[in-house]
């Protein structure tokens, strides 16, 4: 009997813990740079938790900004997050990309990007400080994949520019 209650306190107190863990700030996000082939396309695709962009956004827009129920809210982000991302070519010339829509998926608040591919996108200097600003252990992670092949910078406050070469396109 009183292995079976010992056993249920420390079950309940996992739970517990388990769900606190989850509600904490994970003080990450990812951007993936995927070069699509069939649409000639350059996407950026910009993923971040959603608890630390619900806190966030009410440090940077404003102290009710809701992203869940509201999508001027979710915009309003978005525009904060590229804000936030540059890209430069090989030549260190801005690679101009547009703005192309927000989406929740569970957890994750999405923000996303796109410009045409082009013939000199062997390597990209990047720069993302997205939360930074906010929170000075934030690591903003970066993964460009051309052909299947991924190239990775993890970015944190002090960092400047960071240079990825990546993979040569498919003949």
């Amino acid at each position: 009997m009183r292995l079976s209650l010992f056993v249920g306190i420390i079950a309940v107190g996992l739970s517990f813990l388990a769900g606190n863990a989850t509600a904490h700030q994970q003080k990450e996000a990812y951007t993936s740079i995927v070069f699509n082939q069939r649409s000639g396309m350059l996407e950026v695709q910009h993923r971040f938790y959603l608890h630390d962009a619900e806190h966030a956004a009410q440090q940077v827009i404003d102290k009710s900004t809701d992203l869940i129920g509201d999508p001027v809210g979710r915009e309003a982000f978005a525009y904060y997050a590229i804000s936030t991302f540059s890209m430069q070519d090989q030549q260190q010339h801005p690679v101009t990309l547009t703005y192309v829509g927000t989406e929740l998926e569970g957890k994750y608040l999405w923000v996303y990007q796109e410009t045409p591919i082009t013939t000199n996108m062997d390597g990209f200097y990047l720069k993302m400080t997205a939360l930074q600003e906010l929170w000075s252990e934030q690591t903003n992670h970066i993964n460009v994949e051309r052909n299947k092949q991924v190239t990775s910078a993890r970015l944190h406050i002090a960092d400047s520019w960071q240079y990825i070469e990546v993979a040569k396109p498919a003949q």
